[in-house]
């Protein structure tokens, strides 16, 4: 899949989440196979205003891609500014959230509120697309609500203003994460216009990114919330289009996963930001894991980063969720 100049060579990408999908996750993820990362979602107004820890969301200079950087906002002029500012660093792409459902942004009349003046998120993207060399894309949602569905009149304004791809997930702002994803409403929109569409909603294993890939007539599937907790999912629906099987996953290499990410993350935010982070990211790498409630707690008394490490070498290493029949514990 090429979007703009930029080639994806693997057609399953992460999505963004805000609070999780910072610069050390995104290395995990594209070291485990994903095909593109995409950052938290960015404020234009505070990258426009010089805000310091905005910027820092922005991708590092050694930061592997393909990476987007996501801004949001209601007024073109101040996202054609923030989008020029963002096409100074390491990212590949500038990527508009059309999509977040969460008040604090649609209060602002940004993310999913957009969804509601389809011409307003045209004027955004035109004036972006405009102001920029690096290729431009959008996230939305399929309508505000069920009572306006309106995905393929979007992808079809964001098309004709210069998008260059656009991702799709297949919920409505109003429902938020509740329901099922309309994969329907996505294939339509995918067959109405002639950039790449990526399809997100309700991926969560190798076969179900495979069939949405045969069936939905999408360039690329976007992967969120399972890989939080398993970021191999990637390299799992590699071996799984490539030969139709994948593996497992022991305890021991979720603990190297874990803890290559902890240590990315002290490089980044230092030891003490890095602990308290890690509590976080634990709950989701022993989701499921035998004697992961318990662990959990006890990773909250840890204090300081050497502690912390070593409850995670000896909670991984006596073999979690493991019998002796089993031999491996699979995390999907």
């Amino acid at each position: 899949m090429r979007i703009g100049n930029i080639e994806i060579d693997f057609p399953v990408v992460m999505a963004p989440i805000a609070g999780m999908t910072d610069g050390p996750f995104r290395r995990i993820v594209m070291e485990l196979g994903a095909g593109m990362t995409t950052t938290e979602l960015l404020s234009a107004k505070a990258l426009t205003l010089d805000s310091g820890k905005t910027k820092r969301m922005l991708p590092a200079h050694d930061e592997p891609g393909p990476v987007a950087a996501q801004i949001f906002g209601a007024d073109p002029q101040v996202m054609r500014d923030a989008a020029q500012m963002v096409e100074e660093g390491r990212a590949d792409i500038i990527d508009i959230n059309f999509g977040c459902p969460v008040k604090k942004v649609t209060k602002t009349g940004g993310g999913a509120a957009l969804l509601r003046d389809a011409k307003l998120a045209g004027l955004i993207t035109a004036a972006v697309a405009g102001a920029v060399k690096k290729p431009v894309t959008a996230k939305i949602r399929i309508g505000w609500d069920m009572r306006s569905i309106n995905v393929v009149e979007m992808a079809r304004t964001l098309e004709d203003a210069g998008a260059a791809a656009v991702a799709i997930h297949g919920r409505t702002a109003s429902q938020g994460y509740s329901g099922v994803a309309d994969w329907e409403a996505i294939a339509s929109a995918a067959a109405a216009v002639k950039i790449p569409v990526i399809g997100n909603g309700d991926i969560r294993t190798p076969e179900s990114a495979a069939w949405r890939l045969k069936s939905s007539g999408c360039s690329a599937v976007m992967i969120g919330r399972a890989a939080l907790g398993a970021p191999w999912i990637f390299g799992w629906i590699r071996s799984f289009l490539e030969t139709g099987n994948y593996g497992t996953i022991s305890p021991i290499e979720i603990h190297n996963v874990a803890q290559r990410h902890l240590a990315m993350m002290a490089a980044d935010y230092g030891d003490m930001a890095a602990m308290r982070k890690m509590r976080g990211w634990l709950g989701y790498y022993t989701r499921g894991l035998r004697g992961g409630a318990a662990f959990r707690r006890e990773i909250n008394r840890a204090e300081g980063i050497g502690p912390l490490g070593a409850l995670m070498d000896e909670f991984f290493r006596a073999g979690p969720g493991v019998t002796k029949e089993e031999g491996t514990v699979t995390k999907s």
